[in-house]
């Protein structure tokens, strides 16, 4: 690099193979316990069965250090900085319509009729243990939606919420009765 060139951390340049290579060897080592405890149904001795989880297991680390060091400053930087990007474009503050905030507020006080129907009447539900999981992700996933359906200001609102200094501000409305 030449003097008169700076690097942004708010865009670092991609670092090319390192960063590819790195990443390929840490994604690798979270699949080297499962693979050793796949590969060792085909041992017929018992202790070559423990050699061969023992040998995965003890790689799986030492991959995640190796990948570590292969990314090195350069692709972290570049990592965080394209992380920071996709998160503001999603949660960038921005005003939901009229229509988009009721619907929002729907979604987000829907979830919390069958919680308390289960909380204190479960037998209108089934008795099926997989048939209420699916339930209760659903309403979950639904309650999860209603932040993102709600816009930017509701997450400033809900912000507020936790802040002990926040101050509720109403707009005038028109003295006038309109």
């Amino acid at each position: 690099m030449k003097g008169n060139q700076t690097i942004s951390m708010f865009e670092p340049p991609n670092p090319g193979a390192r960063l590819y290579i790195g990443l390929g060897i840490f994604i690798l080592s979270f699949f080297m316990l499962p693979t050793g405890i796949f590969l060792q149904r085909f041992a017929f001795h018992h202790s070559l069965k423990h050699i061969i989880v023992g040998v995965f297991w003890l790689t799986a680390p030492l991959l995640k250090l190796i990948g570590v060091g292969i990314l090195g400053k350069p692709s972290y930087l570049y990592i965080k900085s394209f992380f920071r990007h996709r998160l503001v474009s999603v949660i960038k503050p921005y005003h939901a319509s009229r229509l988009r905030y009721n619907i929002g507020l729907v979604l987000f006080c829907l979830p919390l009729i069958p919680t308390y129907v289960m909380a204190y009447a479960p037998k209108f539900f089934a008795e099926n243990f997989t048939l209420r999981l699916i339930l209760n992700i659903s309403f979950d996933l639904i309650f999860i939606a209603s932040l993102f359906v709600l816009g930017g200001d509701f997450w400033d609102k809900l912000k507020a919420l936790f802040s002990f200094s926040a101050k509720v501000s109403f707009p005038e409305e028109n003295k006038t009765g309109k």
